[in-house]
């Protein structure tokens, strides 16, 4: 059995272009060994925006009694590195990320993770469209999500950087 097909079957899926899947799971060090592969950047981008999208609605269609401020933050929880690493382990990603030889020493991070998440969202998205991702998203994390949201408005430390930042150019 091919290997995209046990990870199609692992996520549920079934990719109608499986080289969308292949670049999902390509990490760009291992463009410095073949510079005909394409890496997980270009669709990480498309993901992430997907995964906006997503976040923004599910609260929006859940939550009427807090403010604008107040549902960014809980986006913000909810699209984050840390979360998306969250994701990704769940679905056993780092196991499947093709890595260059050096990369391979060091080791899978959880900012990969992250990223390989955000480019397997985009490429599903790409492949399939807004509804599939949709439900892949709700029928693998909605759990996850729920707590994130149950939580509240959380800053991050990089919500809070950020706020200093502003309070020192007022």
């Amino acid at each position: 059995m091919n290997e995209y097909i046990k990870i199609e079957k692992k996520l549920g899926l079934s990719f109608k272009n499986q080289k969308l899947l292949e670049n999902a799971l390509n990490h760009s060090s291992l463009k410095n060994e073949d510079l005909g592969i394409q890496s997980n950047k270009d669709l990480e981008f498309i993901g992430d925006s997907v995964m906006y999208f997503i976040a923004s609605n599910y609260i929006y269609n859940n939550e009427t009694k807090i403010s604008i401020g107040e549902m960014s933050i809980i986006r913000s929880n909810i699209i984050s590195n840390q979360t998306f690493s969250v994701f990704a382990n769940k679905l056993s990603l780092g196991k499947y990320i093709k890595t260059g030889k050096g990369q391979r020493k060091i080791g899978i991070s959880d900012s990969m993770l992250s990223d390989c998440f955000e480019a397997l969202v985009g490429a599903i998205y790409i492949d399939s469209g807004f509804s599939e991702v949709e439900n892949f998203i709700y029928r693998n994390f909605e759990e996850e999500i729920n707590y994130i949201f149950s939580k509240r408005p959380i800053r991050n430390d990089k919500m809070i950087a950020n706020e200093m930042k502003q309070k020192r150019s007022i």
